[in-house]
């Protein structure tokens, strides 16, 4: 992972970003090594009382995000974990751009190449928030601890 990379922040950061999260927040500085993000949420999703088939699925969402900060960023972003007492939160910030935030809502069209990973993002969570502008993007990705 690398330290020090400038990647939007929640509060003032791009968009209409939800408001700053709960104390604590883990986070973690990331360049192309998606593998120990992986494990990292493995572990906090479980810690969090997550469900296995529900650890899974968050697992899955937060590498389909940090793919596409890789395909299409750069490489460079954050993930960001917390929870509170009714959900946890992974939040993956980067320096690219999102032209459609509402992309992923809808299944994509059959025979098209892309989209399928924010389709597996919005299905495999609870909640999704997207927000996108000149300094970044922001996606958070909510999964209730109750499941």
């Amino acid at each position: 992972m690398t330290e020090g990379v400038r990647v939007p922040e929640v509060a003032g950061g791009p968009g209409s970003a939800p408001g700053t999260p709960p104390a604590p927040v883990e986070s973690y500085p990331f360049h192309l090594d998606l593998a120990s993000l992986r494990e990292i949420v493995r572990a906090r999703a479980r810690r969090a009382g997550l469900a296995p088939h529900r650890v899974v699925d968050l697992v899955l969402a937060v590498g389909e995000a940090t793919a596409n900060t890789v395909r299409h960023a750069g490489g460079v972003g954050t993930l960001r974990i917390w929870q509170d007492e009714t959900e946890i939160v992974c939040e993956v910030s980067d320096g690219g751009h999102m032209e459609n935030t509402h992309a992923g809502r809808r299944p994509p069209a059959a025979g098209t190449r892309g989209g399928q990973g924010l389709w597996i993002i919005h299905q495999a969570c609870d909640r999704v928030e997207v927000t996108s502008g000149d300094t970044g993007t922001v996606l958070r990705m909510h999964m209730r601890r109750d499941g």
